[in-house]
């Protein structure tokens, strides 16, 4: 695909709003349906938690899915300082917020998600503006450029104060920098651990169940969730890590029984109370960035 005229101003021109809305929408879906999944919600039951299932999931997702396609329209469209587009897309989020918790009457299930896949959607326009192609490291990279300065002002905040929330909480008990730390550093969970793992998998031509659930699994392994420790604590998040750790030694999700021990895990998730959240959301965004870099030859990136 030709890259348009250097100065970008019509690069993304003949991509529509509705193409980022849609592969949020697709990304979060997967991840929800992708089954059986340990402490998490799923197509056989509801994890960890009592309050949703996968119909919640999904018409969280398509409660927030316009919001987050309007972030990644932003970025399409912006031409200023790169950390002035997290600015710009905040109060977006705010919006999404309000949509997904009428959409679910009060319930939280994609807060996170939120905030990660709006600051990737609004990355991957930014991106397309730009390089006029969406290469995923290029994305992340944009990603952490976007929110480094204000995610150094939140975790600055967050020192000098009585923290308040659980985020704060954590980063005061265990130097835990979260989601936050995730994006101002590029999404390196993602970067390292994650696109690996799903190139992998999909260049062995795997079923896509079975590349999500490696993938996820992938991510438990190594990342400091944040969902676990908001339910549990530090010895509970590094006993998930180990149980991840074992399971992808053994053989991981593309053994035979490879599902079959991933229901034994999600039983013992349930018991413990466990559901790795964060990098629930961290596999959304996986998949979104590998949709949206193998459909960018659809488009009609021409000059006018």
């Amino acid at each position: 695909m030709r890259p348009l005229s250097p100065d970008g101003r019509n690069q993304g021109r003949f991509v529509p709003p509705s193409f980022w809305e849609e592969a949020v929408f697709s990304a979060l879906t997967a991840e929800v349906r992708a089954t059986p999944k340990p402490g998490l919600v799923d197509l056989h039951d509801t994890g960890a938690h009592r309050d949703m299932n996968w119909e919640t999931f999904e018409a969280s997702a398509a409660a927030i899915a316009p919001f987050l396609g309007e972030m990644g329209d932003a970025g399409v469209r912006f031409s200023g300082p790169l950390p002035q587009l997290f600015a710009a897309i905040r109060p977006v989020g705010v919006r999404a917020e309000k949509a997904m918790f009428a959409a679910t009457r009060g319930i939280n299930t994609h807060k996170g998600a939120i905030f990660s896949m709006g600051i990737l959607t609004a990355a991957a326009g930014f991106c397309l503006r730009k390089t006029g192609c969406l290469c995923p490291e290029s994305v992340l990279s944009l990603a952490g450029e976007m929110t480094r300065e204000a995610m150094e002002v939140d975790f600055s905040a967050m020192a000098e104060k009585e923290p308040s929330t659980h985020g704060e909480r954590l980063f005061a008990r265990y130097g835990c920098r979260g989601i936050r730390g995730e994006a101002a550093d590029g999404f390196p969970s993602i970067r390292r651990v994650a696109l690996p793992a799903i190139r992998d998998g999909f260049e062995r031509n795997e079923d896509p169940n079975r590349v999500y659930l490696q993938v996820l699994l992938s991510l438990m392994a190594s990342v400091e969730d944040t969902n676990i420790l908001i339910r549990s604590d530090y010895e509970t998040l590094l006993w998930a890590q180990r149980q991840a750790r074992e399971y992808l030694r053994a053989g991981g999700a593309y053994r035979e029984d490879g599902l079959a021990r991933l229901s034994e895990m999600n039983r013992e998730f349930v018991k413990k109370n466990i559901s790795p959240g964060g990098c629930a959301d961290l596999l959304a965004g996986t998949i979104f960035l590998i949709n949206i870099s193998k459909e960018e030859t659809t488009w009609h990136l021409t000059e006018s």
